[in-house]
């Protein structure tokens, strides 16, 4: 059993399962894991009830205890308010965590925001904690590919926040990403390739596995909520309606008379679901849902004939492999893709659905085309392959056992240099 930190800025009760599943799944490998994280005050800004921006506590949450520090509660679109909220979490962790981060023999860093890597980089200077980095967005491309700091002061903070991941890295024992593109961006950017493995995030599977039998008497059908016959083939998005999704040229596919009799239901809510609904206008095709549980979206893919993932024609979002192409694959249900990249590539090479380039309408109207045209045995078999690549290479058991092996290897390199012992520089050796 190894004694294991888990330092991340966000964690139940804010609505953030990811690293939730990934403490409890260490657990479950038999590790003794301790959670570093923040006052809760995701995703509005304002500090849950029964917390106070400024507190330190321990407390206990699904039998992982858990040691809060304080930050400065923002979730504001503006750029002062973001940076003020990952700053002072990321100063406050590295000063009021070191003794929970001592104590462990290996840390694990989910990696979003960046700056999350702070109390890790400063434990291996003080006592010789190893950490493994997760990494689920690519810094400073994310936070600043949608313009979120404008002009000189956006290429200032570029090469502010561009030293400290290098130095992160550096500094780091392993570097885990969530998709390949990923390796293939940090190895062009100087990380060692051997110190680079893929482990994807996983779906919460009891709730998967639930979906289909915790309806009970309230639940109503996709079919029915939006008034589709037996002949119609029923395309489901759920989630974020943002300008990352690029929605408008899916619903625009729709909007053609060659993808009839195919009807798009969008669930969720977003900046950009009242420029969606106009431009649908009263299509007889095209649906909007309003936001449902994790549950009960669960339930309605179960409903769904084929699940729909869309992003923005974003160099970044090449490299990103968004939540709902495992929830999609985990469902059995074979999927239309509307991305480049990573999350198009895996459909396509394990044939369990199809894929489009963003934007391109003709290309979107083809491949609903194609899984119009698939029999209904043809759409259970590419549901089936997606599931059969969910199970043997993103399923928890997967996901777990590889970073409980990156970990276990880290605690025993620290162990084999013989306890606390400063970091070299091979970032140094870069530009």
């Amino acid at each position: 059993m190894t004694k294991l930190a888990f330092v991340c800025q966000w964690f139940p009760p804010e609505p953030i399962e990811i690293p939730r599943n990934i403490a409890l799944s260490l657990g479950s490998c038999g590790h003794e894991v301790s959670v570093l994280t923040g006052v809760p005050n995701y995703p509005t800004g304002r500090v849950a009830e029964g917390h106070r921006a400024l507190e330190l506590r321990m407390e206990e949450i699904d039998g992982l205890p858990v040691r809060r520090t304080p930050l400065y509660p923002s979730h504001d679109s503006g750029a002062l308010g973001r940076i003020a909220n990952y700053v002072s979490w990321a100063v406050s962790s590295a000063l009021f965590g070191q003794r929970m981060l001592r104590a462990a023999e290996a840390t694990l860093v989910y990696s979003s925001p960046a700056t999350a890597a702070l109390p890790a980089m400063v434990a291996r200077r003080l006592w010789g904690t190893p950490y493994v980095l997760l990494i689920q967005d690519v810094w400073p491309d994310s936070v600043l590919s949608s313009g979120f700091i404008p002009g000189a002061m956006g290429r200032v903070v570029h090469r502010i926040i561009d030293a400290f991941v290098r130095r992160a890295y550096a500094w780091s024992d392993h570097v885990a990403v969530i998709s390949p593109g990923m390796v293939d961006l940090l190895t062009a950017r100087g990380v060692p390739r051997e110190k680079l493995s893929v482990v994807h995030n996983w779906v919460p599977e009891e709730d998967q596995a639930g979906a289909a039998t915790c309806a009970g008497d309230t639940h109503i059908s996709l079919a029915d909520r939006v008034g589709a016959s037996a002949d119609d083939r029923l395309f489901l998005y759920a989630g974020n309606h943002g300008r990352a999704q690029a929605l408008d040229g899916v619903v625009r596919a729709f909007l053609d008379d060659r993808t009839a009799p195919a009807q798009l239901v969008l669930v969720g809510d977003g900046v950009t679901k009242k420029q969606l609904v106009k431009l649908a206008g009263n299509h007889p095709r095209v649906h909007f849902l309003a936001p449902v549980d994790r549950a009960e979206a669960g339930r309605l893919l179960e409903d769904a004939d084929v699940s729909v993932v869309a992003l923005a024609d974003e160099p970044l979002f090449a490299v990103t492999m968004p939540s709902k192409v495992q929830s999609g694959l985990a469902s059995a249900r074979p999927m239309l893709v509307v991305a480049r990249g990573d999350a198009a590539s895996v459909v396509i090479e394990a044939d369990a659905g199809a894929a489009a380039p963003p934007g391109d309408i003709d290309a979107i109207v083809e491949a609903v085309r194609t899984l119009l045209a698939a029999t209904p045995d043809e759409l259970t078999a590419m549901g089936s392959r997606g599931r059969d690549l969910y199970r043997s290479s993103m399923a928890r058991a997967v996901g777990a056992a590889r970073l409980s092996d990156l970990l276990d290897s880290a605690a025993q390199r620290r162990g084999s240099r013989g306890g606390h012992t400063a970091p070299t520089h091979p970032e140094r050796k870069r530009s």
